[in-house]
């Protein structure tokens, strides 16, 4: 059982590994505010039983919530805030050339900017507790993959971040981890489906013959991670072995999937990385 004094805040809490990690930690004794960004979502664990359990208001991309957020913070932990964890996200799955500058801002600001914005403004409450970091990254902030290009590039934006943030703040002695899970079993995939099927409908005429298979393909891949066999609990677990470790490490990987591409990205040079994926993803035979 953990220190009932130790506050932890987590954002994108309203379902899937979010929510998990929530139940865990309050399950465990720490006390946990819960960010949601709508108050229906709030609601939903009136029911958990768990009076440490505190939902409260928090859209990462808005300075109002997030200021709100910190301050209450301020007013109710003076012993200061035990650790962040930045679990808000969201993808796009989409080929580069099609990821509108407006989407890709908007996953930016959510997966990157974000966790960034959160970050700097808890790191006075941190420093009181000597505290700790979790980013939720992905293997995909790692290994880049067609259709993921976008999504890719914030997450290893985040890990760059994550990286430099674990340097700089050793004289605060602040720990920043990064957890990078592979498909995990959320409802993420059900969003993915409905924005592939109605961007699969503006796939140009003349750009239909190249995409077309690709975008298929990932339908495929993306209904396979709706059954994936890593669960919100198993990443919560890992959050929570992150939060109790001595000395948490810089990075944490979740899943079978992402141990297999973790030894691909040790193993296998790039070129052939490369012409392996898109094999997988139907992309080599040339446009007529």
């Amino acid at each position: 059982m953990s220190d009932p004094m130790r506050t932890v805040l987590v954002t994108g809490c309203s379902s899937g590994i979010g929510r998990a990690i929530a139940l865990l930690l309050a399950q465990r004794g720490y006390r946990v505010l819960a960010g949601v960004r709508r108050l229906q979502q709030a609601e939903q664990f009136s029911d958990s039983g768990l009076p440490n359990l505190e939902p409260v208001i928090l859209d990462v991309t808005k300075e109002a919530d997030v200021a709100q957020v910190v301050d209450l913070l301020r007013q109710t932990c003076p012993q200061g805030l035990f650790a962040l964890v930045n679990n808000a996200g969201m993808g796009l799955p989409a080929a580069v050339e099609l990821s509108t500058l407006d989407e890709t801002r908007q996953l930016l600001e959510v997966n990157t900017l974000g966790p960034l914005r959160m970050i700097q403004s808890c790191l006075p409450q941190l420093r009181i507790a000597r505290g700790r970091v979790i980013n939720m990254s992905s293997m995909n902030g790692t290994v880049v993959m067609p259709m993921v290009g976008v999504y890719s590039a914030s997450k290893f934006a985040l890990e760059a971040l994550s990286d430099a943030l674990r340097m700089e703040l050793q004289p605060w002695q602040i720990s920043v981890s990064v957890i990078r899970p592979g498909q995990v079993r959320t409802s993420i995939f059900a969003k993915a489906r409905e924005s592939l099927d109605a961007h699969t409908q503006e796939i140009p005429d003349q750009l239909r013959n190249g995409y077309g298979v690709l975008y298929a393909r990932a339908g495929k891949f993306n209904d396979r991670g709706a059954n994936s066999l890593t669960s919100p609990e198993t990443v919560a677990r890992t959050v929570l072995r992150a939060l109790e470790a001595k000395h948490p490490r810089p990075y944490y990987v979740v899943g079978l999937d992402a141990r297999g591409l973790q030894l691909a990205k040790s193993l296998v040079p790039q070129r052939i990385r490369d012409r392996v994926f898109s094999q997988v993803m139907r992309v080599l035979k040339p446009v007529q």
